[in-house]
């Protein structure tokens, strides 16, 4: 559950899910202070890269797919989205300071008493952080980044709107794959409400993608990869 509450915000790393410690012999090779990239001079470190390749795999496996079934091709592939995913992390924080974004001590810790709530009680937070060998000085420094991200895709993206033909659109995928399953489709006006949303996040991955890709391409030539 901690998992999908510090570290799941949306970034492009050929992933299906737009925008991350390794027990597999690919994804441990050398030490935790091996290099793995550089990113305008900033290095991101093995021990970050294990980190993020582990709740890689963690996610897949809760949709049925473990990493030691997968052939070569697919875990080597699957190695260079979990890298590309740290640097594309990177260009974006590196673009927020640059942009002057700066998080307040109150919204750290707005974020993170919403994490906390969702525990039952201090013990049940303090052994999922054991659980996932992350300290609470960690914990806060992902908040940190990723309110900064929040926040740097907030004021690039800006305001989107959701069109009554996009949510038409959507109930229309919808309602043939429930008519050729011999379902019943519900009607629109029940769904509204989940396909505008729905339709807002596509739009707004897309135009996350659009982000990312134009920082990656602004910065190729800074970005060495060493994994």
């Amino acid at each position: 559950m901690l998992k999908r509450l510090i570290l799941s915000f949306l970034l492009l790393g050929s992933v299906a899910f737009l925008l991350g410690a390794c027990s597999s012999d690919e994804g441990s090779e050398g030490t935790e202070t091996d290099v793995v990239a550089t990113v305008n001079g900033d290095e991101i470190l093995r021990k970050d890269y294990n980190h993020e390749f582990e709740l890689t795999k963690s996610t897949y496996a809760q949709m049925g797919i473990q990493f030691d079934d997968l052939d070569d091709a697919t875990k080597e592939e699957l190695e260079m989205v979990v890298l590309n995913q740290l640097i594309n992390t990177r260009l974006v924080l590196q673009s927020s300071e640059s942009d002057g974004i700066a998080i307040e001590q109150n919204e750290i810790d707005t974020e993170l008493n919403r994490i906390k709530s969702q525990f039952e009680d201090d013990q049940q937070y303090e052994d999922a952080l054991k659980e996932m060998s992350i300290t609470e000085e960690e914990l806060i420094k992902q908040v940190r980044e990723q309110l900064m991200i929040g926040t740097y895709f907030d004021n690039k993206i800006g305001d989107i709107s959701v069109s009554e033909e996009d949510i038409q659109t959507l109930y229309n995928e919808y309602k043939g794959q429930a008519e050729s399953l011999e379902q019943e489709a519900e009607p629109l006006e029940t769904l509204k409400p989940q396909l505008e949303q729905q339709a807002l996040a596509e739009k707004q991955n897309v135009k996350v993608s659009e982000l990312i890709e134009e920082l990656r391409s602004a910065n190729e030539d800074n970005i060495e990869i060493l994994l």
